[in-house]
């Protein structure tokens, strides 16, 4: 299991090594402080919002220049003044080119024209109209009008009235009383500064590194600050607790022996709790992040990242279920290989990544998918097909049912069965244990139905009666040699009200269903898609081209479809059904007080 083991760390020190002190571990960048008073409000950071929002905004800059090496030139209040100014007036001018476009768009109509003042008209006003074209002939024949445009569904009216007409069968349109000419030259004069502010930016993001930087050094000396706030001091000594790695032992004494500081490392007590730091190989560590977004595991209970990796992959290639699409998905990894792995968090999820598309290429090749084709009887790919009774193992439903549920199976039980090596100095392991059985025992009752084996259903009665009195007598925390029969009273109740899971052993069970139901839909859309594909295929001519479209449409539908499904209830199958039954205790992250700049 890979929840890295800790040790409670005490360190005391005069009150003027103290910031030397803080300085020291931050560097060292191994220690979960632990404030020993109220720290008060804690401070997000030195680096002001502004220079947050102007560094974000540097970021999402589409294209950026080598960086500025000449640090004498760097002025931070100046440059995210600027930055700021750039998408405040990039803001407001984006507004108004799309006010712009709606305008020229409602003035088009009536041409290039300038609204005369209304001292001009002897108080008779402009009314514009669009006229649906069929109701043009109900206009009222004393109106004083003119139809100036007219398209495949209005003609566009000019009304001269010294009132609005009233029960007018047409559409009021009010246009900018620009003139349209007026519009377009403000609308490029918009363009033009967008373009510029545009390269002002690309400009800027020269200093991008350099402010990065800036905003590191502030946010490390703000997380100086909160750590001192957590210190208990005196006007002699200061005490500083925390939690770090036992393997970093050695460099922790070291730093103390230098500063002539007296320090404590000790394991964790039973009252205290610890926060979880965990560590994978990095061929797994990428289902660390499936794991931490639902729960982090308490730091006395068990890591299931490896455990995710392989059956979020495996589930994931069920519910897809077309080695097409993962070879396809194959491809598409294969040219992003490299920009995903260019960071360490990025080479974790390339690895999860893999072993997803490995999954997929081949489960689809034992099914015998591709694409929703089937291979051709005695082909290569046909041979690799697993069969089940002599039929290809997609198409005997009943037994992708079975194995649906096998799997739950499988993985429920292995979530108790860990739950009782967490627990194994209580009893209470008995239960976790009593319940895997159950899962088990019950399964095997009902494949014994199904296949008429009687010597099977023996052995599932067995393992479901054993699993009953584990359950029954070992799924409570009262002690169990106790004098007062109260105690062995509420510890048979306890039971009981473990045994009232039994409907949610069955529907989380059966929830695995899905892996079956979602991957037979997928299946069978591919399948439809290619049949219209073909019938259109056999009309010739445009038939060609619209069965080159279905394809190309159908099969996208699908593979976004299965795409999230097989993350959705992949996920869900994992956080959900599996954690529940073997990590539900939650514990919190390590944040390790580390230093930001230049690391």
């Amino acid at each position: 299991m890979a929840i890295v083991p800790l040790s409670k760390l005490t360190i005391f020190g005069t009150t003027d090594q103290q910031q030397l002190v803080l300085d020291q571990l931050q560097q060292l960048g191994c220690v979960h402080l632990v404030p020993l008073r109220e720290a008060g409000e804690s401070t997000s950071g030195l680096g002001s919002g502004e220079a947050i929002q102007a560094y974000r905004y540097l970021l999402r800059s589409p294209i950026k220049r080598r960086p500025a090496t000449d640090s004498s030139k760097f002025d931070r209040e100046a440059l995210v003044r600027e930055l700021l100014t750039i998408k405040d007036r990039r803001a407001e001018l984006r507004a108004e080119r799309d006010e712009l476009l709606h305008a020229i768009e409602l003035v088009s109509p009536w041409g290039d024209f300038q609204l005369p003042a209304e001292d001009e008209l002897s108080g008779q006003k402009f009314f514009f109209y669009k006229v649906r074209l069929r109701e043009q002939s109900h206009l009222p024949k004393d109106l004083i009008s003119q139809v100036v445009a007219r398209d495949n569904r209005f003609a566009y009216l000019v009304v001269i009235a010294g009132e609005e007409p009233v029960d007018l069968a047409a559409e009021r349109v009010e246009p900018d009383p620009r003139p349209w000419s007026q519009l377009q030259r403000r609308l490029e004069e918009v363009e033009e500064e967008l373009d510029d502010l545009h390269w002002q930016r690309v400009t800027l993001t020269r200093w991008q590194q350099m402010l990065r930087d800036d905003l590191d050094a502030a946010d490390d000396q703000a997380a100086k600050l909160v750590a001192a706030k957590g210190i208990q001091a005196d006007e002699a000594v200061f005490a500083l607790r925390g939690w770090m790695p036992t393997v970093a032992a050695a460099d922790v004494r070291a730093l103390a022996e230098r500063n002539q500081l007296a320090v404590t490392i000790e394991p964790p007590g039973e009252d205290d709790v610890p926060p979880t730091l965990l560590e994978n190989p990095e061929r797994v560590a990428g289902a660390e992040s499936c794991v931490t977004f639902y729960i982090t595991p308490a730091y006395h209970a068990w890591d299931p990242t490896t455990i995710v990796f392989f059956s979020f992959s495996l589930f994931f290639a069920m519910i897809i279920s077309d080695a097409g699409y993962g070879f396809f998905m194959a491809v598409i990894l294969t040219l992003f290989w490299r920009q995903i792995g260019m960071h360490k968090s990025g080479r974790r999820i390339r690895n999860l990544l893999l072993g997803i598309v490995s999954a997929t290429i081949i489960y689809g090749v034992l099914i015998g998918s591709y694409f929703g084709v089937q291979p051709a009887t005695g082909s290569l790919p046909d041979l690799l097909r697993i069969r089940i009774d002599g039929q290809p193992m997609m198409e005997n439903q009943n037994a992708m049912m079975a194995i649906a549920v096998a799997i739950g199976v499988a993985h429920l039980s292995l979530a108790n069965v860990l739950a009782a090596c967490r627990d194994r100095k209580q009893l209470r392991w008995v239960g976790h244990l009593g319940w895997a059985m159950l899962m088990i025992g019950a399964f095997l009752i009902g494949w014994a139905v199904l296949m008429e084996l009687e010597s099977l259903r023996v052995i599932g009665v067995g393992l479901a009666s054993l699993a009953g009195i584990g359950i029954l007598f070992f799924s409570s925390d009262r002690p169990l040699l106790s004098a007062d029969w109260k105690v062995h009273g509420m510890r048979l109740v306890d039971g009981l009200m473990q045994l009232t899971n039994l409907s949610k052993a069955f529907g989380d069970v059966l929830s695995y269903l899905r892996l079956f139901a979602l991957g037979l839909a997928s299946a069978q859309l591919a399948l439809t898609f290619n049949g219209l594909a073909s019938g259109a295929l056999e009309k010739g001519g445009i038939g060609v081209l619209l069965a080159m479209v279905i394809l190309v449409a159908g099969h996208g539908i699908n593979f976004l479809l299965a795409l999230m499904g097989g993350v959705v209830h992949g996920l869900r199958l994992n956080c959900i059904e599996f954690f529940n039954w073997g990590l539900n205790q939650e514990g919190y992250a390590f944040q390790p007080f580390r230093k930001k700049a230049n690391r």
